[in-house]
């Protein structure tokens, strides 16, 4: 499945990541939200993105978009509050995938209460974490192929997203060792810490997960291989 994906917010992390070639591979459609010219002008410059003139904090330009298609949105403005509003409105129109960025933990930390989304507190590595994110969002990703004598497994990132069968359950309920697979880290959009005891699965968690092969996916995301 390919993303559509809008993004309010036209600065350096969006050109970041709309210049690199893994993310154009899994998107169909990318629609920008941009006030300043000198920004668009750059977006335009990239291709094959759709540029709108305005500020996302309006909720009237929204209107001029299609949010029935729209899968994942990206809050990457310079402004906490926009972000928030951001992922509000999304949350309205029912996107799945919502991630915005945030210079207060206040803010963000509500952001995750009220689950709006998936809140990412700069200064991280946003450009990476947000592709880390998007590319394991349906399908697990091989990042690791260990050496003997343990060559028969290989380390997958997934990250549950909001439709997953696992969103809002508890690790240990699904027994992924039955299936060879074992939950070495996760990733809650702040930091990358051990699995330590029962943790629950919210939507953006990102897990990385020894396994044999991909058959663990359908406990976690409802899918078989």
């Amino acid at each position: 499945m390919k993303l559509r994906i809008l993004i309010a917010g036209g600065g350096g992390t969006t050109v970041l990541l709309l210049r690199d070639p893994v993310i154009r591979e899994i998107v169909d459609q990318v629609i920008v939200i941009e006030s300043d010219p000198k920004r668009r002008q750059e977006l335009e410059r990239l291709g094959d993105i759709l540029v709108i003139e305005g500020d996302a904090s309006d909720t009237s330009v929204y209107e001029d978009i299609n949010m029935r298609e729209i899968n994942a949105v990206l809050a990457l403005t310079s402004k906490d509050e926009v972000n928030f509003l951001v992922l509000a409105i999304a949350k309205q129109y029912k996107i799945p995938v919502r991630i915005g960025v945030f210079k207060d933990p206040k803010v963000a930390e509500l952001v995750k209460n009220l689950e709006l989304g998936t809140p990412l507190v700069r200064p991280s590595l946003i450009g990476g974490i947000i592709k880390q994110i998007l590319t394991s969002l349906t399908t697990p990703r091989i990042v690791a192929e260990l050496p003997y004598p343990l060559n028969e497994y290989k380390l997958y990132v997934v990250t549950i997203g909001e439709n997953d069968i696992s969103a809002g359950t508890y690790l240990t309920e699904h027994r992924l060792e039955e299936d060879e697979a074992y939950p070495l880290l996760l990733h809650d959009g702040k930091e990358l810490q051990p699995i330590s005891g029962d943790v629950q699965l919210l939507p953006g968690y990102t897990l990385f997960i020894l396994a044999k092969n991909e058959k663990f996916l359908g406990k976690i995301k409802g899918i078989t291989t």
